[in-house]
């Protein structure tokens, strides 16, 4: 927020050639450049901030993540900004900024005209194809991921699938900021395309000659807006729906995973209730094989009536509990 901190900066002019990188003070450059000290109070912040692009009298200042430039008719000022580490935007706009514009020498084309608009739509289009390079690599991650959740899924492997269902949450939270970053990138475009009278200020090669537009003669500024508005905003609903998408199969297997520990529930109730059917059978075995006189032992009829004895002992508990679990089940179905 001081504005005597010094900026590192890197200067482009309309041929793409790159002059020495300088270190000037906030004041200084709202000076050399004719913006408000204010203008730059966030501009070196090592947080990646709201994208935003300010339209000054001659000067467009663009903010979109890691990507701090500040644009005039015949030159681009990139912001260099200690504490961002991933800077992937500023390079794919050098590279794209030096690549196009020295085709277009090469071709004899006139890129004076309109610098900056070409500048901008540089800018416009190094965030955009960031921000879906990141959308497609995490989308082929979820697709390798529900393979392996299936594949898990049908080998009944449980702790497999908690593993993978961890794996998707994290993959869901790298969509939610792919798509909040091509939402604040498309507001940042709504808010400019809203105001007409900023979109024709934008038009600085045509101010430096005397040709200043009307409120309305903006044409060529509102396409290419609305061109990067819309790449954006798929870019969010994409991300968005993939999101969902994420949110449904993990629903459907956690519900699946809840069917499958109810049915091993009721197993391991099943195997308790057998075992304490059973035990009836071990207290009598406990009970006739005490060192006592029970007058069975020169009787030919007393092993098949103890035996038998037991075992309808056994059934009797073993349909008595298994009814009473039936009925709880049946209870607590209706009232889910």
């Amino acid at each position: 927020m001081n504005g005597n901190v010094n900026m590192q900066f890197t200067q482009f002019d309309s041929f793409a050639a790159a002059a020495l990188k300088k270190n000037l003070t906030k004041v200084n450059i709202a000076h050399e450049y004719g913006l408000s000290a204010r203008d730059l109070r966030i501009i070196d912040l090592p947080s990646n901030g709201f994208p935003h692009i300010l339209i000054r009298e001659n000067t467009l200042l663009i903010h979109m993540f890691d990507l701090r430039l500040l644009v005039q008719a015949d030159k681009v000022v990139l912001f260099e900004v200690n504490g961002i580490e991933d800077n992937i935007t500023c390079r794919v706009f050098t590279h794209d900024l030096e690549t196009k514009l020295h085709k277009a020498h090469a071709l004899d084309k006139k890129v004076n005209d309109s610098f900056e608009l070409r500048a901008l739509d540089i800018a416009l289009a190094s965030v955009a194809a960031t921000l879906e390079a990141e959308y497609l690599l995490v989308k082929q991650d979820v697709s390798k991921a529900l393979k392996s959740l299936d594949q898990q899924m049908s080998d009944k492997e449980g702790a497999l699938v908690y593993s993978a269902l961890r794996g998707l949450l994290d993959i869901s939270r790298k969509l939610a900021r792919i798509e909040q970053r091509a939402r604040l990138v498309r507001n940042a475009i709504q808010e400019v395309l809203n105001d007409d009278a900023d979109m024709a200020q934008m038009y600085l090669t045509d101010k430096l000659r005397g040709k200043r537009h009307l409120v309305h003669e903006h044409q060529e500024v509102e396409y290419l807006l609305e061109a990067y508005f819309k790449a954006n905003d798929a870019i969010a609903q994409e991300a968005a729906s993939l999101v969902e998408n994420i949110q449904r199969t993990e629903e459907t297997i956690k519900s699946i995973l809840d069917v499958r520990r109810n049915q091993i529930m009721m197993l391991e109730a099943k195997v308790e209730i057998a075992m304490l059917s059973l035990a009836s059978a071990t207290l009598v075995a406990g009970w006739y094989g005490m060192n006592v006189i029970s007058y069975f032992e020169h009787s030919p009829w007393a092993f098949g009536v103890l035996v038998s004895g037991s075992l309808v002992g056994s059934a009797l508990i073993w349909r008595f509990v298994i009814r009473r679990l039936r009925l709880i089940q049946r209870r607590t179905t209706r009232k889910e």
